[in-house]
């Protein structure tokens, strides 16, 4: 997962460096769609910064599955005939 992360990371800054010296700031149409295309990706960035800071270790998820496949294996056996 956290190469998913990475990888998506490194293809945001790619597009934001190829972008930024083709567009221009100012007061028109293409300048709005510019700022809002710049927004979304600054949020797009930040959203994979904060997976790749605060994400779940793989040990930790595979353990609490283990955990869950065998409390639901014990039920099983509780509950059938």
């Amino acid at each position: 997962m956290k190469q998913r992360l990475f990888l998506s990371v490194l293809c945001i800054l790619f597009l934001v460096y190829d972008a930024v010296p083709r567009f221009q700031f100012d007061l028109t149409l293409e300048g709005a769609f510019f700022g809002m295309w710049l927004v979304f990706a600054l949020m797009a960035l930040g959203g994979n910064f904060v997976g790749l800071y605060f994400g779940r270790s793989e040990k930790k998820r595979n353990l609490t599955h283990q955990f869950e496949e065998s409390e639901v294996e014990s039920r099983k056996k509780l509950y059938s005939r």
